[in-house]
């Protein structure tokens, strides 16, 4: 039996992160166990292979940006933030550049020119790794741990868990770890798709396929009782709702809720500060029918409020109204219809995306059985976790990798202290 200082579990970011920093703090003997026959599988796709690795904001923007998560992220975040990911690449070569909404991309555009620096990182401390070597169980014992792959045993002082979610299962990215971690005691908060769009019951809006609505207000209902509310950009698709503003929310969404996008919330139309809802449409469209009185009153709601005549046709379908009518005649009740539809234009949910199409995991390890000050476990000392296998997961825009490889690095401190304190 083969034995080290330190197994990681997971070649993705997470655990290459932390298989360099624990190399390059304390010469230990890193090993790094991967199923896939080559590293960064899930890495290499991530941003339509562009790789968004985290983002301009500032950091308390960060620690809102991952749901109930953010006090739990708040010390890595603040031990490796966002500064000191884009000094590491860019002082290897790799520069960053923002994008909109203060994505970072490497400028390449190459999500493989990050991988491979991360490798050559590692390659640079000697941390080896192993692929194609999948980890079946963990084991405590005398001194540390005994991991047993399918191919090998290996004895471990420390021990890192950064195998991932279960999104994109394609890439490998199956769970692996849910189950590592349930067999040495932690509880497992139940995983479930995240960022991913949603797919309403009859839905109507196939004809706007393609047309996003830029800075859209939207709420969340459950039983009739708002849970909810968001602002930022949505898309319609063929079949669902899809866009930033949906996969941010999708964490809160479950089958049978419903979702309202206030459709007056993207215009440059005036209203008072503040105001919303059917009421405060419907003098908006008052305003309209008396300033443009011969158009056809979609006409004067597309080009009024800004939205897509494809849209605009649902809206006026949902609230029973003629489309071809004018402002000049149309009466009252209709024009109440128009401004309730357009005020609340809601969806039921009929089911949100599942794994192979959502880009994180909610769920996974109980974040209460991590200390989040250096990502050991509460339960069982020596083991580490880092990156998407704890439940954690961070809005779209890089939150979530630069939550891995922040995590990361201070999972690996925190066993290079460990180790250093055993040979001292």
């Amino acid at each position: 039996m083969k034995s080290v200082d330190l197994v990681v579990i997971g070649a993705g970011p997470a655990g290459l992160m932390c298989a360099w920093k624990a190399a390059s703090l304390s010469r230990s003997r890193v090993l790094v166990l991967e199923k896939n026959s080559k590293p960064g599988k899930k890495l290499l796709v991530a941003g339509s292979g562009r790789c968004n690795l985290t983002n301009s904001a500032p950091l308390e923007t960060f620690f809102r940006s991952y749901g109930d998560s953010g006090r739990f992220v708040r010390p890595c975040l603040q031990n490796f933030p966002p500064s000191d990911l884009r000094e590491f690449f860019e002082s290897r070569g790799l520069p960053l550049e923002k994008l909109n909404g203060g994505k970072m991309f490497p400028r390449s555009g190459k999500s493989s020119d990050v991988l491979r620096v991360l490798l050559s990182a590692c390659s640079a401390e000697n941390a080896e790794i192993a692929l194609s070597e999948r980890v079946v169980s963990i084991v405590r014992a005398p001194g540390g741990f005994i991991v047993s792959t399918d191919k090998a045993e290996y004895g471990a002082s420390c021990v890192a868990i950064t195998t991932g979610g279960s999104s994109w299962p394609v890439t490998g990215s199956t769970g692996d770890g849910f189950a590592l971690a349930a067999a040495l005691g932690h509880s497992i908060v139940p995983p479930r798709p995240a960022l991913a769009p949603v797919f309403p019951a009859r839905y109507d809006c196939a004809s706007c396929a393609g047309y996003a609505l830029e800075g859209v207000h939207a709420s969340l209902w459950k039983n009739g009782r708002k849970a909810g509310e968001r602002r930022g950009d949505a898309l319609f698709t063929h079949d669902g709702l899809s866009g930033p503003l949906i996969l941010d929310f999708s964490r809160d969404f479950a089958p049978g809720d419903e979702i309202r996008l206030d459709l007056g919330s993207l215009s440059a139309h005036d209203r008072p500060q503040g105001e919303s809802g059917p009421r405060c449409m419907d003098s908006l469209l008052a305003d309209l029918c008396a300033r443009f009185p011969k158009r056809t009153f979609a006409n004067a709601v597309s080009s009024g409020l800004a939205l897509s005549e494809a849209l605009v046709k649902v809206v006026f379908s949902r609230a029973g109204a003629d489309p071809s009518r004018t402002g000049a005649v149309l009466s009252k009740a209709e024009r109440k219809a128009i401004a309730s539809v357009l005020a609340e234009f809601s969806f039921t949910i009929e089911r949100i995306g599942d794994f192979s199409v959502a880009m994180a995991t909610a769920g996974g390890v109980d974040v209460s059985e991590a200390n989040p000050k250096t990502m050991e476990s509460r339960i069982v000392p020596g083991l580490h976790f880092a990156g998407e296998v704890l439940d954690v997961d961070g809005d779209t825009g890089g939150f979530n990798l630069q939550f891995a490889f922040s995590s990361g690095v201070l999972a690996a401190e925190s066993a290079a202290r460990i180790l250093a304190s055993a040979t001292s």
